[in-house]
């Protein structure tokens, strides 16, 4: 009878051990799908802004930009991009030890970049060089794209360089602002310097409706100034592009859209990890997001920007270019030698 009775109790033990197990299991298994559909939940966040939740082809609803979309390079690609990037890094410093220069923009250059050390990269923004892009990508990473900033931008009552200066704001003490600089992964994206000037003539001087703001600080003096050199025919109230370039030649004043790199970014002082450049830019980027894992953070369709008046290709500038008397060609060749040497540009 004590037998039968510990045969017993061993069953009724053994299926309360069973019951036990079992019930840790649907719990491990309630807990693991919790996960999974948070990490969801954060990865729709991420890529609201293009396009609440499922990413489809189409125009950015901020500025209308076309998405491009991106897929994984293979290991053999991503070795092959970083043996280029590794080769432009190496001829930039060995060209920064052949420039002169009179003076150091140190202090103005760190107080341009943007540091994000939560993903560990900083960027030092040129404008005209996919720097509308980027200001999305650093908006995004700061989680700073919520649907009441969205509709700002689309108003064009907040600029999205604004939305990104709130999210990583600058820090007075240069000190702190270099310690935070080298916990990251530094880059920054040059372009040809006359295909920028010409991209920032078409953006922001060639007409002046919807540009007050740029008409009224440069283009109006531009316009009064050199005027002079125009040929009979032309009597609109915009400055011409060889007047916009005889202003920079002559007066050497720079807004931020077509001062030099150089100065912007101080590249020789500055050691950037990453040089992207823009005529290899789907390339350069798609690497660089590979690369620093940011792919987890952005969505998988690109936004590209385009001008309203159209894309600024080569044979754009060429056009533009013509026009320009050889002279004056020199001079700007002169203002830039130092872009045109450090990033292996070729002088027009």
């Amino acid at each position: 009878m004590s037998n039968v009775c510990r045969v017993d109790f061993s069953k009724r033990h053994v299926l309360a051990l069973l019951k036990l197990f079992a019930i840790l299991v649907v719990l491990c298994a309630c807990f693991m799908l919790l996960l999974s559909l948070h990490a969801s939940s954060k990865r729709s966040k991420t890529g609201n802004y293009v396009d609440n939740g499922k990413q489809k082809r189409g125009n950015d609803p901020i500025s209308g930009e076309a998405r491009v979309e991106r897929s994984a390079f293979s290991t053999e690609e991503m070795r092959n991009v970083r043996a280029r990037l590794n080769a432009r890094k190496s001829e930039l410093g060995r060209c920064c030890r052949t420039i002169e220069r009179t003076g150091s923009n140190l202090e103005n250059a760190l107080s341009n970049m943007i540091i994000d050390t939560k993903h560990g990269v900083s960027w030092c923004p040129i404008y005209k060089a996919a720097s509308s892009t980027w200001m999305k990508h650093f908006a995004t990473l700061g989680g700073a794209l919520t649907e009441s900033t969205m509709e700002s931008i689309r108003r064009n009552v907040l600029q999205i360089n604004t939305v990104v200066r709130r999210a990583f704001p600058r820090d007075r003490d240069i000190k702190k602002t270099y310690r935070k600089l080298n916990e990251t992964k530094k880059f920054l994206i040059v372009r040809h310097p006359f295909e920028r000037l010409v991209s920032a003539y078409r953006d922001k001087l060639e007409h002046a409706e919807g540009r007050d703001y740029y008409y009224k600080r440069f283009g109006r003096h531009i316009a009064h100034r050199y005027h002079r050199y125009r040929k009979p025919n032309e009597t609109r109230i915009e400055p011409t592009f060889a007047e916009f370039l005889r202003f920079i030649a002559e007066e050497k004043y720079f807004d931020e859209h077509w001062a030099p790199f150089v100065d912007t970014c101080e590249p020789c002082t500055i050691e950037y990890d990453y040089i992207l450049k823009f005529d290899t830019f789907d390339r350069d980027q798609k690497f660089l997001i590979q690369e620093l894992g940011l792919d987890l953070y952005l969505p998988e369709n690109e936004l590209r920007n385009i001008n309203p008046r159209g894309v600024t290709t080569p044979a754009l500038v060429e056009r533009y270019m013509r026009d320009v008397p050889r002279p004056l060609l020199d001079k700007i060749n002169k203002v830039y030698e130092n872009d045109f040497k450090l990033f292996s540009y070729s002088p027009v």
